[in-house]
C-alpha cells in the first residue's frame, strides 16, 4: 500500500511539473506595465497619466497579433505618432547595426575617431576619452537638455550637427551619468553613425532597418544640418513600434537574417553584467530596463506618456500613446526661434 501512494505522489508530481504556467493574459500584461515604475524615482506610468498624459490608446500584443487594444481622439493603429524621447531606443539600434556591419569596431571605440576635425579645447581634454558606449549609455559628460542652458543649439547649425554635437563645451569627466532628454550626447551619436557609414542616418536606418520589417510609417525631425534629431525627433506607428518590438524578441534576427549582433538584446536583460554595472535610473543603453509582476522588460519611453513596452519573457509587447497639449507649442516655438540660437552657435566653432 506504501508503494503505490509513493508511486502515485511521484506521478502526481511529474504531472504538475509538466503543465505549462498559466499565460500572461493582455490585461495582466497591461497591468504590469503600467505600474511599472518610469525610473528610480518608483514614478510610475498610471501616475503620469494621472497627472495629464491623456490617452490616445494602447494595444496589447502577443505572439505575433494583437490581442487586445482600446483607441481615442482619431489614433489608430497605423497613425504616425511622435515618439519624443522612445526615438533614443532606435538610435541604439542603429548604432548595433553598424557595428554588425563594421562600420564601427565596437561600443569601446573612441568618438574621436570620427570626429578627426574636432577642435578640443584647452581644458577639454577629456573630450578624446568619450566612447561610443559612454554615448549609448548618457555617460558622455556632453551638456544636457535638462540640465544645461544651451545644449540644443548644436540642432541649428548649418554644416554638421554631430561635430558641434561633439565639440559642446564638456560638463563632466567621461564615464559620468546625466541624463538627456535631447543635445549633444545623442546628436553626437547620430554623427558618429553617419560619419562611420557615410550615410545620412534616416537613410541607414531605411537601408538596414526600416525596408527589412517593412517600417513604412516613419518621418524623423530633421537639425538644420539635414540630419535627424537623435533624441526626440521620431514620429512612428504603433504597428512600425511592434515590428521594432519584435526584432528584440527575436534577439535582432528577422526573417533568418541576423541584423543586430549577438548578445545585442541579451545586454538590455539581467542575464547581462551591465544591466546591474552601468544602468542608471532604470535606463541602459537609451532604454529604460526594470523588472515588473509580469517579469523582466525593456521599454522606449517617451514625453507625453508613450511607451514600448517588451516583456521578453512572455512574448508581449504593450505600446501606449500619449495625447498631451502643451508640449508641441513649446518645440514649434524652439524651431521657429532657431536664427537666434544658430547666431550662438559659433561659440562651438571659434
Amino acid at each position: 500500500m506504501k508503494k503505490l501512494l509513493c508511486v502515485l505522489l511521484i506521478f502526481t508530481v511529474m504531472v504538475a511539473l509538466t503543465i505549462p504556467a498559466a499565460a500572461l493574459t493582455p490585461q495582466q500584461a497591461f497591468n504590469a506595465v503600467n505600474r511599472s515604475p518610469l525610473g528610480g524615482d518608483g514614478f510610475s506610468i498610471a501616475d503620469s497619466y494621472a497627472g495629464g498624459n491623456f490617452l490616445g490608446g494602447y494595444w496589447v500584443w502577443q505572439n505575433g497579433r494583437v490581442v487586445q487594444y482600446e483607441y481615442r481622439r482619431g489614433y489608430c493603429i497605423d497613425t504616425p505618432h511622435q515618439f519624443w524621447s522612445g526615438t533614443k531606443p532606435m538610435l541604439s539600434v542603429l548604432t548595433g547595426i553598424a557595428i554588425h556591419h563594421g562600420y564601427i569596431e565596437s561600443v569601446e571605440q573612441y568618438a574621436i575617431d570620427f570626429f578627426p576635425d574636432a577642435v578640443i579645447r584647452r581644458g577639454q581634454e577629456r573630450k578624446r576619452d568619450i566612447t561610443v558606449f559612454h554615448l549609448l549609455t548618457l555617460r558622455s559628460g556632453l551638456p544636457s537638455m535638462l540640465h544645461d542652458r544651451g545644449a540644443l543649439r548644436p540642432l541649428f547649425v548649418r554644416y554638421d550637427a554631430g561635430l558641434a554635437a561633439f565639440m559642446a563645451p564638456q560638463i563632466n569627466r567621461p564615464g559620468t551619468f546625466r541624463y538627456c532628454q535631447g543635445g549633444p550626447a545623442t546628436q553626437a551619436l547620430v554623427g558618429v553613425i553617419e560619419r562611420a557609414t557615410g550615410q545620412n542616418l534616416y537613410d541607414f536606418a531605411r537601408q538596414y532597418l526600416f525596408n527589412p520589417l517593412n517600417m513604412n510609417s516613419i518621418s524623423w525631425t530633421r537639425t538644420q544640418s539635414g540630419s535627424p534629431v537623435g533624441g526626440f525627433g521620431l514620429y512612428i506607428s504603433p504597428r512600425d513600434l511592434f515590428a521594432f518590438g519584435q526584432l528584440h524578441l527575436q534577439d535582432g534576427v528577422w526573417n533568418g537574417r541576423r541584423l543586430l549582433p549577438r548578445g545585442w538584446v541579451e545586454a538590455l536583460t539581467p542575464a547581462s553584467e551591465q544591466v546591474e554595472r552601468y544602468s542608471s535610473n532604470g535606463r541602459h543603453r537609451l532604454y529604460f530596463v526594470s523588472d515588473t509582476d509580469a517579469g523582466w522588460q525593456i521599454r522606449a519611453s517617451g514625453m507625453g506618456g508613450n511607451h514600448l513596452n517588451i516583456l521578453i519573457e512572455h512574448n508581449t509587447m504593450v505600446v501606449r500613446i500619449g495625447h498631451k497639449l502643451g508640449y508641441q507649442s513649446v518645440i514649434d516655438w524652439a524651431f521657429s526661434n532657431s536664427g537666434l540660437m544658430r547666431q550662438r552657435c559659433w561659440l562651438y566653432l571659434r
